[in-house]
């Protein structure tokens, strides 16, 4: 049995942290046993979520999860893909949480507006030893790191020109099929269900989420979920 590490959920996703969705949805989706339990990145072997123990084999890290995954009890959701198909979702994956995810992290940390909805789910989550001016001083740390990889340093209609036309790519790939590659999920569609999952889920609204809401992907966020992610009781 696999034990998931990873963060609470809030405002509907089943994770705060799009990783950690993207893992759970992958298991979800290739029909794996596994339970869900709280990881404190501080405890993490890589000082961050997820990560999982597999009897005994610890990895961290959404993607090596999923690698783990495939190398041990076979490749379940992508062995049907073609050469061009693997090479899309590569790049299509490495576009969402290489590029997009920064636009969405000032989305939870930079606007004002984003914090004020973001920081009581945090509260709720930190030890009792993290308080408000430790919170602040991590938003101040997040945003010092969104500055240093570049995305800080767009003004905020560039950033999320460049998120919606990351959003348009994805949109463009899944037309009208049901899933990312046609009626089958593949381990692309737990990463894109996890950061739309990520956006939409999150209770603030803007350009780039209206620009989602009016593709595809909206409703395909909805068809996954129901899929695999049931109501919990």
């Amino acid at each position: 049995m696999i034990d998931l590490y990873q963060l609470d959920g809030a405002w509907g996703s089943s994770s705060i942290s799009p990783f950690c969705i993207k893992a759970e949805a992958y298991l979800r989706m290739s029909g794996m046993p596994f339970t869900t339990k709280f990881g404190d990145p501080r405890k993490g072997p890589r000082k961050k979520v997820p990560w999982i123990d597999d009897e005994g084999t610890i990895v961290s890290d959404s993607q090596l999860i999923i690698e783990h995954v495939c190398e041990k009890y076979g490749d379940k959701l992508d062995g049907g893909l073609d050469d061009a198909q693997k090479n899309r979702a590569h790049a299509l994956r490495r576009m969402l949480e290489e590029s997009t995810y920064w636009a969405q992290v000032w989305l939870r940390w930079g606007d004002d507006a984003g914090w004020d909805a973001y920081l009581p789910v945090l509260r709720k989550m930190a030890p009792p030893v993290i308080g408000g001016p430790i919170l602040a001083m991590i938003r101040s740390q997040m945003l010092k790191q969104l500055y240093l990889q570049g995305t800080g340093r767009r003004g905020v209609d560039e950033m999320l020109r460049a998120a919606i036309a990351d959003y348009r790519a994805v949109a463009s790939e899944l037309g009208e099929k049901p899933f990312m590659f046609g009626d089958a999920p593949s381990s692309l569609d737990a990463t894109v269900y996890a950061f739309l999952s990520a956006l939409l889920d999150f209770p603030t609204t803007g350009p780039l989420k209206e620009f989602v809401q009016g593709t595809p992907l909206a409703a395909y966020h909805k068809r996954v979920r129901q899929q695999f992610f049931p109501v919990r009781t």
